[in-house]
């Protein structure tokens, strides 16, 4: 037969492409996929708050309370998380702190106390005024807990205030708004009781009031603020700092969720591929469907061609819809949308390593005697590209002599990653970052360009198709 070489693609491409449409292991592995990418894009967005930590934080207040016997003096504390959630069962220890003029000083420890369920414990030092008025909480639930410690103080002042603060404290993360700079304080009354009718005002527009257990956080701007908190006549003023982000400035926060999205394609794409692939050819070859498939008026470059295709489509089609429907969700919970640039170099990426692992294993199911042998290579390739490659080529490059800090070197080891799909993915992805300054980290400036790393991705996919239909035409005529 001569003429057009690829007789018989779109057939067979078509048939191939319904065929897995339909199969259960794509639809499990899509609905798998989809529950990552959609609960991920839900949930990164919601509240710019989501990527702090969930550490511990320690609010000591001073308290004095007249009770039946007499004017009492107590040491309060309240556990909780930044998000003003409480901590139970967090081991605390009461001292009592002489510190000199010039450093040093001793503690004696007074009581221990456990934080209840709501996260509250109280410390009862007596009636008299304390005769030392410095008193330390340290927490002993171990070191998972960012705020450890903290100071209590008695003064001769405290009579003539309405309440206390046991902090004034920011802490900063990228939300899906960009940088963000949250404010939180504890708030109690003089006799230890959640303040929740002090008014808290930033920049003299009021905030709100803190919540039931006196708690209050708000976002603040970059650049100084103040905070001024007022309570039944008396007030307290406060200087804050919203911090900006450190490193890369994203243009739009909503691309840092769509990255931090991104962060496991390289793991379940290639089993996606892989599931779909691995018996492309050695099934149709135990079958013996393939000579069949050969008899009939197409070519042997037109029924790989097609089987390529049919498979990389059934894959790339539902994995760009559910792409594109998580960035749907991260746009309507976030209120704002990714770049759209970014957006389509995610999705393209994704078909570049959906396409790679077809390829990869079409190849090896041409040359595999069985279909359990074609299951052996998709398992064996998966490992290789996502634990082994990395480790070695950096294993070789630096035992044999290299240095990390040798420009030399580290340009040998950024342009060794080419070879790798699962790395030459995130260096698309890393590139394609609106970013107003700094650079990803991934693919230091200097090293490797944009244009390289795309050639690389477009030589992957041509040399991996060429070399497939040779070793296919070479198979179907022995």
């Amino acid at each position: 037969m001569t003429g057009n070489p690829f007789v018989g693609t779109a057939r067979v491409g078509w048939m191939e492409f319904w065929s897995h449409l339909k199969s259960p292991r794509l639809i499990i592995l899509i609905v798998l996929f989809a529950l990552l990418v959609f609960g991920a894009s839900y949930g990164l967005s919601q509240s710019p708050t989501m990527g702090f930590t969930n550490s511990a934080y320690l609010f000591g207040h001073p308290a004095i309370r007249n009770e039946t016997d007499g004017t009492h003096y107590l040491v309060i504390v309240w556990v909780a998380d930044v998000r003003g959630t409480p901590m139970a069962g967090i081991l605390l220890s009461l001292y009592n702190a002489s510190f000199e003029p010039y450093g040093g000083g001793t503690r004696t420890l007074i009581e221990n106390l456990t934080t209840n369920s709501t996260g509250w414990a109280s410390a009862d030092l007596g009636t008299s005024f304390p005769s030392n008025t410095s008193f330390v909480l340290q927490s002993e639930s171990g070191g998972a807990y960012l705020m450890g410690m903290t100071y209590v103080s008695f003064d001769q002042t405290l009579s003539n205030r309405t309440f206390t603060l046991g902090a004034i404290s920011t802490s900063s993360t990228i939300g899906p708004t960009g940088s963000v700079t949250i404010f939180y304080t504890h708030v109690l009354t003089t006799t230890g009781y959640p303040a929740t009718g002090a008014n808290v005002y930033l920049n003299d527009t009021s905030e709100g009031h803190p919540d039931a257990n006196g708690f209050f956080s708000t976002s603040l701007a970059p650049g100084p603020q103040t905070v001024r908190i007022t309570y039944n006549g008396y007030e307290e003023s406060y200087m804050v700092m919203g911090n900006t982000n450190a490193g890369p400035t994203y243009q739009n926060g909503a691309d840092v969720v769509l990255l931090t999205v991104t962060t496991f394609f390289g793991l379940l794409l290639p089993i996606a591929a892989i599931a779909i692939s691995f018996d492309a050819v050695a099934r149709e070859r135990a079958q013996g469907s393939l000579e069949i498939l050969l008899a009939q008026r197409v070519r042997r470059e037109g029924i790989l061609l097609g089987k390529f295709l049919g498979a990389f489509a059934s894959v790339a089609l539902p994995v760009t819809v559910v792409l594109l429907a998580g960035v749907g969700i991260l746009t309507a919970v976030s209120d704002k949308a990714p770049t759209g640039t970014f957006v389509v170099a995610v999705v393209a990426s994704s078909l570049f390593l959906v396409a790679v692992y077809t390829l990869l294993m079409l190849l090896f199911s041409t040359v595999a005697k069985s279909v359990g042998t074609a299951v052996v290579f998709g398992v064996v390739l998966w490992l290789f590209f996502n634990l082994f490659f990395s480790f070695v080529t950096t294993f070789v490059l630096f035992s044999s002599g290299g240095s990390f800090f040798n420009p030399g070197t580290y340009g040998t080891l950024v342009v060794l990653q080419l070879f790798d799909p699962n790395t030459l993915f995130s260096m698309l992805v890393f590139l394609a970052i609106p970013s107003s300054g700094g650079y990803s980290g991934l693919v230091p400036i200097g090293y490797v360009s944009t244009a390289t790393v795309v050639g690389a991705a477009v030589l992957w996919v041509a040399v991996l198709l060429v070399l497939t239909l040779f070793v296919f035409h070479k198979k179907a005529e022995s």
